[in-house]
C-alpha cells in the first residue's frame, strides 16, 4: 500500500511545492486544476498557461511516516491537506523499467540493479525500492557530486561518513565504494533503513555500514564526514545534532535547501563557513569545522 498526500496548492507556488515534496520522498506526483479563475501565463508563453490559480496536487509516499513528515513540512503553504492509504499503484515497478545508468561525475556512476558496468568504471548499484534516493534529485546529485571530490582528498586515509536521512543508502554506499572507511546511515524509516543496508549488501558494503533510527548514544560521536540530505527545516532543527555529529577539522554537507532558505541554515551552523553550491535551484552548503 502507498500514501496519497493531497492539497490545493495556489499559483505559482505550484513547482516550489512539487520540488519539496520530491526531495521529501514522494514516488509520484499528479497536478489537476481545481476549476475557476484565470490561469498564470509566464512571459512569452502565449499559448499555454504555465500556472492555475489553484492546483490539487496529488503525492504518493511509500510510507505514512513520510506523507506525516511532508504535510508537515508544506502545512503552511497550502489547503486542505489530507493522507490516505491507497492501492500499490506498482510505482517501483514502473521506477525500475524507466530508470537508466548515468553520470555523476566522469568518475562515479548509477546503476540500477541487474546492469553491469563496464570493468573499471566505478559504479554504485541501486533498488530504490520504497526509499527516496536514486541520484536523479538535484540535491542527491550534490552531495555525491561533493562526496568524489571531497574523498578523492582524503586518499592519505579511510574517513568515517554519517548519513542522516539516508534514504535508500546511496549516500553512505558511494561513500563507501570510494574511500570511506565506515558509514552510518540515520533515518526516520525504518522502510528507509532496510532499503539501506539490501542496497549495501548488493555492492558488497554491507560489513563497514551501520544504520539507525536516530543520533543517540555511540551514535552521536563525531565523524569525519556528515552529509545532510533533507529539508531546510529539518536541517535547521537538527543543527546541534549534526554540529555534535562533525569531528574537529571534520566536513559537513548540507542539502535540500532553497536559495531564499541558506541564510537561515547558515546562521543555524555557527562556527561553521558554509559554502553554496548551487543544481537546477537547489543548494548544497558545505563546510569544516575548525
Amino acid at each position: 500500500m502507498s500514501v496519497r498526500l493531497s492539497c490545493i496548492a495556489r499559483g505559482r507556488r505550484v513547482e516550489a511545492l512539487g520540488q519539496i515534496l520530491e526531495a521529501a520522498g514522494a514516488r509520484a506526483l499528479a497536478f489537476e486544476e481545481v476549476p475557476g479563475g484565470p490561469a498564470f501565463y509566464d512571459e512569452g508563453l502565449a499559448c499555454e498557461p504555465r500556472y492555475w490559480p489553484r492546483t490539487r496536487i496529488a503525492a504518493f509516499f511509500a510510507s505514512e511516516a513520510q506523507a506525516r513528515f511532508a504535510q508537515e513540512i508544506i502545512a503552511g503553504e497550502v489547503e486542505a491537506p489530507c493522507r490516505e492509504p491507497v492501492a500499490d499503484e506498482g510505482w517501483e515497478a514502473l521506477t525500475s523499467r524507466d530508470w537508466q545508468a548515468f553520470p555523476i561525475t566522469e568518475g562515479l556512476w548509477i546503476y540500477p540493479n541487474g546492469e553491469q558496468a563496464p570493468p573499471g568504471r566505478l559504479a554504485v548499484h541501486l533498488d530504490p525500492g520504497l526509499a527516496f534516493g536514486t541520484g536523479t534529485h538535484p540535491t542527491t546529485r550534490l552531495c555525491l557530486a561533493w562526496l568524489y571530490e571531497t574523498l578523492r582528498e582524503e586518499a592519505h586515509r579511510g574517513p568515517e561518513i554519517l548519513d542522516f536521512g539516508c534514504g535508500s543508502g546511496i549516500l553512505a554506499i558511494a561513500a563507501l565504494r570510494l574511500r570511506a572507511h565506515a558509514a552510518l546511515g540515520i533515518d526516520i524509516d525504518p522502510l528507509a533503513l532496510a532499503a539501506t543496508w539490501e542496497n549495501a549488501r548488493r555492492n558488497g558494503v554491507a560489513d563497514r555500514l551501520r544504520t539507525a533510527m536516530g543520533l543517540t548514544g555511540d551514535e552521536e560521536r563525531p565523524h569525519d564526514l556528515v552529509v545532510a540530505n533533507i529539508l531546510a527545516g529539518p536541517l535547521i532543527a537538527q543543527a546541534p545534532a549534526l554540529m555534535r555529529a562533525t569531528a574537529a577539522r571534520g566536513r559537513l554537507a548540507l542539502s535540500g535547501i532553497l536559495p531564499d532558505q541558506v541564510p537561515a541554515v547558515v546562521q543555524a551552523f555557527p562556527g561553521f563557513t558554509l559554502t553554496p553550491r548551487e543544481d537546477e535551484g537547489w543548494v548544497l552548503l558545505h563546510g569544516q569545522r575548525p
